[in-house]
């Protein structure tokens, strides 16, 4: 962060006061930076991102998840690689669907295919040791995190129902349920370690030439247990992760 000295803080408060748009538009993005930097490791990104004009999607995004804007670039990333995939031939499937919010966005972007949505709707299972190996600044997960109801996701999935399976259960117990069909994406947001391989171990060697795995949790400190479950499958599998900057990790079946 740029040092804070008078002439800039005159600056700031002349643009403030009587500056055009893009003026007071910087002023107030330095100071989000400014109160980012003060509490912590929270980094603001460059401004100005095309995909922040979506006035489309953001109200998509905020009707679905309210007072929660923390993964809108991780659910744009997600549309994005469902556009791409609609060349494919195949279905898609979510692994742990929470409300709907990454769901109704697949559904949104894809073109043919069924979704198909795995979810216990009993919230986390018990994290194991792997889980559990955070940092002291990191909150750990306990069993029943994230807990939502059946009824909630498909209502909130009306527009697209034709298109969409909802298959209630524990991972990986109703996975045999669609073991004949191929898929052009996966996504997988399930936080935990042994849902996150029984996931990856299920779906790509069910994916189609070409077709992706959108791994949402690989990233995080908070979620050792996924990023384990991905490695272990890249390296058995002699394949690369692409780790992107919103967290996710991406793999594509070549």
């Amino acid at each position: 962060m740029a040092m804070i000295t008078p002439s800039r803080l005159g600056r700031a408060v002349k643009w403030f006061i009587t500056g055009n748009p893009a003026q007071r538009r910087r002023v107030r993005q330095e100071l989000a930076r400014v109160a980012a930097a003060a509490f912590g490791d929270f980094p603001i990104s460059d401004d100005y991102k095309l995909w922040r004009e979506d006035k489309q999607f953001l109200d998509d995004f905020n009707r679905m998840s309210p007072g929660n804007p923390y993964s809108q670039d991780r659910k744009w990333t997600l549309r994005e690689y469902v556009k791409l995939s609609n060349a494919l031939p195949g279905d898609l499937a979510e692994c742990g669907c929470y409300v709907g919010t990454s769901a109704f966005f697949t559904a949104q972007a894809s073109t043919h295919g069924k979704l198909y949505l795995f979810d216990s709707f009993e919230g986390l299972s018990d994290p194991d040791a792997t889980d559990k190996d955070i940092d002291a600044d990191v909150m750990p997960w306990t069993a029943g995190d994230l807990c939502t109801s059946e009824a909630v996701l498909r209502n909130n999935l009306a527009p697209y129902g034709d298109s969409i399976v909802v298959l209630p259960g524990w991972i990986p117990d109703r996975f045999h349920e669609v073991a004949n069909r191929q898929f052009r994406v996966v996504h997988i947001d399930v936080d935990l370690y042994q849902p996150t391989r029984d996931s990856l171990e299920f779906f790509y060697p069910r994916l189609v030439k070409g077709g992706v795995i959108v791994m949402d949790d690989y990233g995080f400190k908070t979620c050792p247990g996924a990023t384990r479950a991905a490695e272990e499958l890249a390296a058995t599998q002699g394949i690369s992760i692409l780790h992107l900057a919103t967290g996710q990790g991406v793999i594509t079946k070549v």
